[in-house]
């Protein structure tokens, strides 16, 4: 049965294992180190001050989540694992990031997603109300999310 909750450290070992198993997007830890420089003791130090996520769990097991910083108004991760896509989760999680952040005092909030229109993520993002913005950094786009906006 799934059941969403708000995340509490003790579930950034399941968090990272669920980023790690994505299709799309792909991350290694090396990689979210070198290029974001998150690791666990980072996301920890980060819960407990701007950082807030909600995990969406299957009998126990952590199956998707998100996550957002409330001193940027930035979605940070959306992540499902792979046999979980295609139920709402990704959706459901997001909901909670996006109603948070707007309930913290942002009017726009935005997120980080591949530009490549083949990429099931920014079609994802549109169809809840994202629009894609000019701003990029190499394969990445800014999309952006006004409160009236929000699906």
């Amino acid at each position: 049965m799934l059941a969403i909750r708000e995340m509490r450290v003790e579930d950034v070992p399941a968090s990272f294992a669920v980023r790690f198993a994505t299709v799309e997007n792909r991350v290694t830890a090396e990689s979210l180190e070198r290029d974001y420089g998150i690791t666990p003791a980072s996301l920890a130090a980060a819960m407990a001050v701007d950082v807030r996520g909600w995990i969406c769990e299957d009998d126990g097991q952590a199956v998707g989540y998100a996550m957002g910083d409330r001193s940027t108004g930035e979605v940070q991760v959306v992540a499902v694992l792979p046999g979980f896509e295609g139920r709402g989760i990704g959706r459901d999680v997001l909901a909670r990031v996006r109603d948070w952040l707007f309930a913290a005092g942002h009017d726009d909030i935005w997120l980080w997603a591949n530009s490549d229109p083949e990429v099931r993520a920014t079609g994802f993002y549109r169809r809840l109300g994202w629009r894609i913005t000019d701003q990029t950094k190499g394969h990445q786009v800014v999309l952006r999310l006004h409160r009236r906006d929000a699906r």
